[in-house]
């Protein structure tokens, strides 16, 4: 296989003029063929002077030039992204590079003839070498961007599920946010959080997830409590009867308040129903007597 350096592309563009006179064929410096090529030969087969030999054989009538230097900052700018420019692997092949930048990198001899287009291109081992290496590293860098991206993102997710987790088992925990009602809860959160020692999330969060997940968790709870002491009715005005609260005052209403405190109590703090305390004061203001005979 034929490889070529850039003292090799120097040398075979500046022969391009004389072989093409030598062949009969014009040579046009500066004309560039604007049509895809239709016949690409290839370099490792052929040498520019039997390329020369193959452009007259054909029918060419002239041949055009065309050598490209190797820019590395222009190369760096059309395939590397800002977020890459700078991994470690893109800045040791820029290094490698730097000694070719502005050197030949490959040479293009073109012709028509025939209606197609004809095209001969030889190119340094280290250019291919080099744009190989660079989109392998880009594609490395990437996916490592893309990585250390997902696992900053897993970190604020894991962030985010900590102090979520921490907010909704203060409020969870707190007798004063269980026991009071849903509409004047909100007032409590921050006083709750900075007690518990917990950084209060942003407001969305609080009022959008965090609030909302506590009281459907504190309702389920509180309904559980219901449903237990309505199946124990009797047994609670029982105990409300000895309650020193209800029985320090006479109106219903009053009997009712202290019923809802009893049963607070009892249920660990939970803020349960009106109507449940209503019940059971009025059960234990009115016991059933059952005679034993």
């Amino acid at each position: 296989m034929t490889t070529y350096t850039s003292a090799d592309l120097a040398e075979i563009a500046a022969s391009i003029p004389s072989r093409a006179s030598e062949a009969g064929l014009l040579f046009i410096p500066g004309v560039h063929i604007e049509r895809e090529c239709d016949v690409r030969l290839s370099a490792e087969d052929i040498d520019v002077e039997q390329v020369i030999r193959v452009a007259a054989q054909v029918g060419a009538s002239f041949v055009a030039l065309q050598a490209a230097p190797f820019y590395l900052n222009a190369v760096l700018d059309e395939l590397v992204d800002d977020e890459t420019h700078s991994a470690e692997s893109v800045q040791r092949l820029k290094e490698s590079a730097q000694p070719h930048d502005g050197s030949l990198e490959n040479v293009t001899v073109s012709w028509a003839a025939q209606g197609l287009i004809y095209e001969w291109t030889a190119a340094t081992a280290w250019g291919s070498s080099f744009l190989n290496s660079l989109f392998a590293a880009v594609q490395q860098a990437e996916a490592e961007s893309e990585a250390e991206t997902e696992a900053e993102r897993e970190e604020h997710r894991e962030q985010y599920r900590a102090a979520y987790q921490a907010a909704l088992s203060a409020l969870l925990n707190s007798p004063k946010y269980r026991g009071e009602s849903i509409g004047k809860r909100r007032l409590l959160v921050s006083s709750i959080l900075a007690e518990a020692g917990v950084e209060e999330m942003p407001e969305v969060f609080m009022t959008r997830q965090v609030q909302p997940d506590a009281n459907r968790i504190i309702g389920e709870k509180a309904y559980e409590y219901e449903q237990d002491f309505r199946a124990r009715k009797s047994e609670l005005a029982d105990e409300l009867r000895t309650y020193p609260a209800w029985q320090r005052v006479y109106t219903q209403i009053k009997r009712k308040a202290a019923a809802a405190e009893f049963l607070m109590k009892k249920a660990d703090g939970y803020r349960l129903s009106t109507d449940l305390a209503g019940e059971i004061s009025e059960a234990a203001a009115n016991p059933v007597y059952v005679s034993r005979y």
